[in-house]
Formats: structure tokens, sequence, C-alpha cells
């Protein structure tokens, strides 16, 4: 019996000893990798570096060089501006070496750079207008800041990843600061503050406002109280002031000299946040390389003594095993006390409550006491209820009990709460029940994070800085006597076709500009991007007479004509408006009146009562029935529409169309795609169009293209059509798959 088990535990021995082996040499493999890893990342932090210091300097050459043109005493050998521009060839050379010396760097960066810096010698910006000099520096700025933004993409390390994005948030800080500067600068120097300066000062400001609470979010306590501390500084207190006070009174009446002093330092603190933030990676970095360096030694000692080790210890370990149980206990004793420490580690880290199996509270950390506003003596004894939000669904704790109760598993997610105070936060959750030995339910603990600032932070539009359609469905819920408008482009799809996305992206942000600035004065009006080419106004406490002036006042300056890359365009636009008592009606009507605005060509159409849209539900009714008539008879056919080479006159591409054939009538899916899209005959259009047009193009070498919904993107049974269709066809390599451009996704 004693022979077995030594035989046993032989067996177990060389299998343990051959696991190890294999593992060394695993970790011994992944420790090299890591160290390679590390080295990339360090050429990437050195790259973002160099980068940061070129957009550095090439900032206070554009606040000075714009300053000098306001000031209208253009003399070329100002010594603030010559030194700035050897500050930025410095910079720029300095960046060139860093580059040229990195391995595997990219050879492109580098040509840009020499770009920018033969540019700005060939270039007389003193000649230029302020807002031309302005605008080159700035995109050249903009280009450089783009590419620190693809540096975090090109690193595996995560962790010096996420303080590197930190970093593209910070330094979009400083160049929405340095924009303000450059433009107060030029404002200051000529005592001329025009509307398209002022309207740029205020995007600037938001952009300046979202980056920073993004950077403070996402980065380490330390570098975010360093930052606030710089921020609070009496000079940067001072900068913000001047700030305030132009936004709000649009005073000229500060010396150019006095506000390029002050914002340039605050600026330079920025860039001292830079530093440090860049010191603490390089920091991570070398410490993780000089861990990573003895773990390689280490592992390699290992594996050249390892078996002979290895033995001891397992007959060690066995003798123990066989023989005591004493170290177990010690073990056990330590895993306790090493639980204790993880649990103060989670309670000093996180939002933490316990409560019974009944829900009610039985413990509350101080950070909990801190959010909710409640003393520890407060919450004890009662149920969640008391910091419960009359906004969140009652569907949300149906589910939350449902899981943890019923189900006994862990459930998480976004719950808004309220304070004492009545004031209103945002918590990411994670509720897991504590379970006895017979899976009974013992008590639930709660573990909690604030999101408040990145909630907040998701309520503004991303392309134009204005409130989007959260905001907007949040002010709906708690304002009162409302009154609201939506605005939308007329023939916007045709600027996007003829000039492109990019193009219409900014025609969208002037016109965004023009609505803000006709109601920037009106403190009960606040304005908001609802999607695509619509914009909306919301105002509280206004007559009907008053804001149906305001709305004509709107139209007329959204109708002036504006000037976009030296092409001057001339929008038109429709709106609707809605004084509905209901708030949940009020943005269905005010839509329901755009849409008959538009078909009446008339500028605006107020909702009421008589508006009607019943002879729009005979209409449906009679196109719902055409098309089942249609599909019976094979009458859903697909027309293809040649793309062609303007230069060669070849038809490169055909794009494929949906009609409809009603007797000797062709009809335009203008009639019945809406029809089709509420009846559920729109999937049976769509795979009637690639069916039709897989086998059109099946024997013929052409590229063809069919338009897709978001409905058919997100029907799993239609994805399961069109890839069947794919590997039938086998021509997936000239088969084009196009969003309708009318959808908003």
């Amino acid at each position: 019996m004693k022979l077995d088990l030594k035989s046993k535990l032989l067996l177990l021995s060389v299998a343990t000893i051959s696991f190890i082996l294999v593992l060394s040499f695993m970790l011994l493999s992944k420790a090299h990798d890591d160290k390679e890893n590390l080295k990339e990342t360090k050429n990437r932090i050195i790259e973002a570096d160099a980068l940061s210091k070129v957009i550095h300097f090439l900032q206070i050459e554009r606040g000075l060089t714009v300053g000098l043109i306001a000031s209208e005493n253009k003399n070329e050998k100002d010594d603030m501006l010559l030194l700035a521009m050897n500050n930025s060839d410095e910079a720029i050379d300095d960046a060139t070496r860093a580059f040229s010396h990195i391995k595997n760097s990219d050879n492109t960066i580098v040509n840009l750079l020499n770009d920018v810096k033969s540019n700005r010698k060939g270039i007389h910006l003193l000649k230029l207008s302020a807002t031309e000099a302005k605008k080159y520096y700035t995109k050249k700025i903009s280009t450089l800041l783009n590419l620190t933004r693809m540096i975090p993409s090109m690193m595996n390390d995560k962790e010096n990843r996420n303080l590197i994005q930190a970093y593209t948030n910070l330094s979009s800080a400083k160049e929405s600061l340095g924009q303000i500067r450059a433009n107060l600068y030029e404002v200051f120097s000529s005592s001329t503050f025009l509307d398209d300066t002022f309207v740029s000062f205020i995007g600037q400001l938001e952009i300046y406002n979202t980056n920073s609470i993004i950077f403070r979010t996402i980065v380490p306590n330390d570098i975010a109280v360093f930052f606030n501390t710089k921020i609070n500084q009496e000079v940067s207190q001072e900068t913000f002031k001047i700030i305030e006070e132009v936004k709000q009174s649009k005073t000229t009446d500060i010396k150019p000299s006095e506000w390029f002093d002050k914002s340039t330092q605050t600026i330079n603190l920025l860039k001292e946040v830079e530093d440090k933030l860049f010191i603490r990676v390089t920091s991570m970095i070398d410490n993780k390389a000089k861990v990573l360096f003895y773990k390689i030694i280490i592992l390699s000692l290992f594996l050249a003594i390892s078996i002979g080790i290895l033995i001891i210890l397992m007959l060690l370990g066995m003798r123990e095993v066989l023989f005591s149980n004493k170290k177990l206990i010690e073990k056990n004793s330590d895993s306790l006390l090493l639980l204790e420490q993880y649990k103060s580690a989670v309670d000093e880290s996180f939002i933490v409550t316990k409560t019974d199996k009944s829900g009610v509270i039985t413990y509350a950390n101080d950070a909990f006491c801190k959010i909710s506003g409640y003393t520890e003596n407060e919450l004890i004894g009662k149920s969640h209820n008391i910091i419960r939000h009359p906004d969140t669904p009652k569907e949300t704790f149906k589910e939350l009990w449902h899981t943890i109760k019923n189900l006994k598993k862990a459930w998480s997610g976004e719950v808004q709460n309220i304070s004492k105070n009545r004031g209103s936060y945002w918590v990411k959750a994670f509720i897991k029940p504590i379970l006895d030995r017979n899976g009974n339910v013992i008590e639930y603990i709660g573990i909690r994070t604030d999101i408040t600032e990145i909630k907040e932070a998701l309520t503004r539009d991303f392309l134009t800085g204005y409130g989007n359609r959260t905001k907007l469905q949040d002010d709906i819920k708690q304002l009162n006597n409302l009154s609201l408008a939506i605005f939308n482009l007329d023939n916007f799809r045709q600027i996007n076709d003829f000039y492109g996305h990019e193009f219409g992206n900014n025609v969208i942000k002037a016109v965004a500009d023009k609505i803000y600035l006709s109601i920037v004065h009106e403190r009960a009006v606040k304005f908001y991007r609802l999607q695509g080419d619509e914009f909306v106004i919301l105002a509280s406490g206004y007559s009907k007479y008053i804001f149906e002036e305001l709305v004509q006042k709107i139209l007329k300056t959204v109708q002036e004509s504006i000037e976009i890359d030296e092409e001057e365009i001339v929008p038109s636009c429709s709106c609707g408006i809605s004084f509905e008592d209901e708030s949940g009606k009020l943005l269905s009507t005010a839509n329901m009146a755009l849409k008959l605005a538009k078909r009446s060509n008339n500028n605006y159409l107020v909702y009421d009562d008589e508006i009607s849209l019943s002879k729009e539900y005979e209409s449906n009714i009679t196109w719902s029935k055409k098309l089942s008539l249609a599909f019976e008879q094979n009458k859903i056919v697909t027309y293809y529409q040649p793309i062609v080479n303007n230069v060669d006159l070849k038809y490169e591409k055909y794009e494929c169309l949906v009609r409809m054939i009603d007797g000797n009538k062709i009809i335009s899916p203008f009639f019945f795609l809406d029809v089709a899209k509420q009846t559920r005959q729109y999937f049976d259009i769509t795979k009637t169009v690639l069916f039709q047009a897989f086998e059109m193009f099946k024997e013929h070498d052409a590229e063809f293209s069919v338009n897709l919904s978001i409905i058919d993107m997100v029907e799993e049974q239609m994805l399961e059509y069109i890839l069947a269709m794919l590997q039938k066809y086998n021509i997936g390599s000239r088969v084009v798959f196009e969003i309708v451009e009318s959808e908003y996704i």
C-alpha cells in the first residue's frame, strides 16, 4: 500500500515538473514579447512627446502672428515672434531626429514635419489677413494633433495606451485654449469682435471644457490633482476670468500683451501637465522593463536548475501533505488576512453598501455617505428607495431584483440616484448576492462607481458641440410651458452628393452656429442638434406669437449665404412648430408639422388639431394593397443605373434601384417604401432586389451596389439571407452595400 502511494506521488511529481517546465518556457517567451512591446511603446511615447513640443511652439507662434497682423504693426523683426519661430524650428528638428532614429518609424511624419518647417519659410504670413494666418497655423496644428491621436492605436500596452489617449484629450484642450488665445489676441489688437470670431471662440471653449473633463476622468488621481493645481493657479484663474468676461460682454478693452502673456502662461502650465504625464508613462515603462529584465534572468536561471530544485520541493511538499497540515492552516490564515485586505481596498476605492436579504441597508461606507448626502445612521435600517430617482424606470428595479433574488446572479448596470439635497447623480452599479453553502441568499453587496461626469459629457453632439437628442429629452421632462420648433435643411442631400460629406459637415456646423447666434441672448431658449441636418429650439414660458416671430427670424438668418472652403452656399430651411401641452407629444407633433410644411412648400407650419393624417393613412392602405398585388404578380422589379466615368465614358458600376409596375406606370419607391416598412413588406422588397441583382450580375463582370437601411442591418434573418446569397453566387468582390443616405445611425 505504501509503495503504491509513493508511485502515485512520483507520477504526480513528474507530471508537475513537466508542466512547470513547459509553463516556464511559455512565460519566458511571453516575457520576451512583453519586452519588445514595451520597447515599441516607448518609441511611440517618444514620438508623442516630440510632436507635443512642436504643437506647443506652433501654438505660441500662431498667437503672436495673428496678434501682430491684427495690430497693423507688421514688424517682420518682432523679437517675440522671431524667438517663437526659432523655438518651433528647433522643436521640429528635434522631432525629425527622434522619428529618424526610431526603427520602423513612419517616414511620412518626418516628411510632414519638414514640410511644415519649409512652408512657413516660403509663405510671407504677415501679408495674409489675421483669419488666413490663423487658419494656416490651425490646419498644420490639427494635422499634427491627428497624428498624436493615432499613436494610442499603435500601442499594445493598454495601461500606457490609456495614458497617451488621455494626452490626446489634453492636447485637444490645449489647442482649443491656443485658438482662444489667437482669437482674443486678434480681437484685443484690432478692438473688433466679429460674429464669426465669437462663434469660434464659444465653440473652442466648449471643446476645451469637454476634453478637460474627459482627461481628468481617465488619468490617475495624482495626475488629475496636478492638473487641478495648475488650473487653480492665479494666472490660470485670471486667464479664464478674462475669457468669461469676453463671453458675457464681448469686451475688447484688454491689453493684447497682457492677455497673451497670461494665456501663454496658462498654456505653459498645461504643457507642464503634459510633461508630467510623459514622465509618468516613461517611468512606468522603465520600471516594467527593469522588472522584465530581471524576470527573464530569473526564468533563465530557473530553467537551468529547475529539475533539481523542483524534485526537492516536491519531496518536501509530499512529506508535508502526508505528515502535516500545519502549513495548510497557515496558508488559510494568510488567505483570510489577504481577504480582509482586499475587502478594505474595495471599501476604500468604491461606493459600497450591504443589505440583508430583504433589501434593508446594513452597511454603508464613507464614499456612499458622501455622494448620497446622508449619514450612516440615516441610512442603516432603510431601503435603497431613499436614493431612488423618480426618472429611473420601474422595470430596471424589477430586472435587478429578479436577477439577484430569483436567479441568484450578479446584476450590473447604470442607475440614476438622487441625493439628500435632491441633486441627481449617476453610478455604475454591480450588485451580487452572497450565498451560503446550500445556495440560499444571506445578504447582498453593492459596489458602485460615480459616472456622473461621463454621463453629462454624453449629452453633447459630437459634430457641433451643442446639446443632442438625449439632452433635449431630459430638458423636455424638466421644463414647463414649452414651445418647440424643428428646423430641417432643404435638399441637403444634394450638397453632400456634390461637395462630399466633409463639406456637408461644415455646412451643418455653420448653420448650427447661425441658429445658436440667433437665440444666444434668449435666456429661456435652448438649442440642440437633433440628427443629420435637423436642429431644434426649445423655449419655456414664451407666448405663441413671440415664439413664431423668433422662428421667422431664425429662418431668415439661415437663408443668408455662407462661404465654406471658398464656395458660397445659400441654404434653405423648413420648420415645424408645436405648442402641445403634453411633453410626450411635443417632439412628434412638431415633426408632423415639419413634414406637412415640406409637402406644402411652406417655410414653417404650426401644429394644431386640424392637421390630420387620415388621408395619409388611407393612402398607406391603398399602397399596401398595391404592394401585395405586385408581389403576387412579380411586379417588383430592379432597375440598374450606370455610374459613368467622366474621363473615358465607360460604365464602371451599376446602382440597383427598386421600382414597382402598376399597370402601365413605373412607380418610384418614394410612394411605397415607407408603407412597406410599416407593413413588414420592406424585407421582401430587399430580398427581391438582392435576388434579381445577383442573378443579373452573376455572368456580367461589373461592380454593382445595393442600398440597405438600418432596419435591414439589424434584422438577423436578413443578414443570414445576404450571407447565403454571397456564398451561393460567389461574387462578393463585386457587390457594394451602401447605407441609405436618409438614415441617421
